[in-house]
């Protein structure tokens, strides 16, 4: 919502030509829905999107003292988006940036600006009169009065259901979701290895509530209801380990790691201690002995193993 209430008041303020652009991440959804909208709202406006994956993929590895996630993020946005501005002559870098939302006061919006050659080019009508004015503001090219003060906190969510409802836009229409603006999914991002390569395929199992890290290079994600089985099932690959119990209504549990830097032992304890993880979160028994059925994917051959008793800390591989 605030991007469309930010192009609604930078079309008020007379900003014309504008194109929109969307990013397209691992780490965003709803791409399809964002172009219905824009298309649906903005007629007039070219629709442009454009892939960083690659580019997101990196993410961990941006440094320069910025602050995680959204520090990170947005100077990788910025700075992709100042490449195509120069390249189309913009004047202006329209976006739907608040004050303070993600740790970024205006102090450090100015300072993001410079760092990708944009100072004074960046327009952010939902808080522009709590930062310093653009240069087409200076010029007086675009009207100001139209824009806004928000920040975040002070009834942020209110304040723009207000503006949204005087702009004549639906607060309640859903458009893009950020899964780096979900604290759980970042706590999970950050518990994976620096040296475990980040592809699209870890990022969907780090979406899952309970994706732990169960050994250096080592995560298990557990699946309990018949709807997060159904989204973990395609996401197994050739070497990954698959867990479940005998039972009805089973957990199903993904378990990957660099097994062929593993001896046998160091294999099987961390299937034990995924095997653990997932009855702890299925909430089984604990006072009762489980057999745990896993195999590799790559293979037919299904094992069991004995869950440890008590205070035993060694699994027994039972049959094999």
């Amino acid at each position: 919502m605030a991007s469309t209430l930010a192009v609604r008041l930078a079309q008020q303020a007379g900003v014309t030509r504008l194109r929109l652009v969307y990013f397209r991440s691992p780490f965003f959804l709803g791409e399809e829905e964002v172009s219905r909208r824009a298309q649906r709202l903005f007629p007039d406006c070219r629709f442009q999107s454009i892939t960083l994956k690659r580019d997101f993929l990196s993410l961990r590895q941006v440094g320069d003292g910025r602050s995680f996630p959204c520090g990170v993020c947005r100077w990788l946005l910025l700075e992709r988006v100042g490449r195509l501005a120069r390249r189309l002559h913009a004047a202006l870098v329209v976006t739907g940036e608040v004050v303070g939302c993600g740790g970024l006061g205006a102090v450090e919006l100015a300072s993001l600006d410079s760092a990708v050659g944009l100072a004074g080019r960046v327009l952010r009508p939902l808080s522009a009169r709590l930062l310093p004015p653009t240069r087409a503001e200076s010029e007086q090219t675009v009207d100001g009065a139209p824009f806004l003060d928000l920040k975040q906190g002070d009834r942020l969510l209110d304040r723009m259901a207000a503006a949204a409802q005087a702009l004549g836009v639906d607060h309640r229409a859903n458009g893009r979701e950020c899964l780096l603006s979900d604290d759980g999914f970042v706590n999970r991002f950050r518990e994976v290895d620096a040296s475990d390569v980040l592809t699209e395929n870890l990022i969907q199992l780090l979406r899952f509530e309970h994706a732990y890290r169960v050994a250096p290079g080592a995560q298990v994600v557990v699946a309990v209801t018949p709807e997060e089985q159904g989204r973990l099932q395609p996401l197994f690959l050739p070497t990954d380990i698959r867990l479940y119990v005998s039972v009805a209504g089973s957990p199903l549990a993904l378990v990957r790691a660099n097994w062929c830097e593993r001896t046998l032992e160091e294999r099987l304890g961390i299937v034990a201690s995924a095997a653990e993880r997932m009855l702890a979160v299925a909430r089984l028994s604990r006072e009762q002995a489980w057999a745990v059925r896993f195999r590799c994917e790559w293979e037919g051959e299904t094992r069991q193993m004995r869950l440890p008793i008590g205070e035993s800390k060694t699994a027994a591989l039972i049959s094999a």
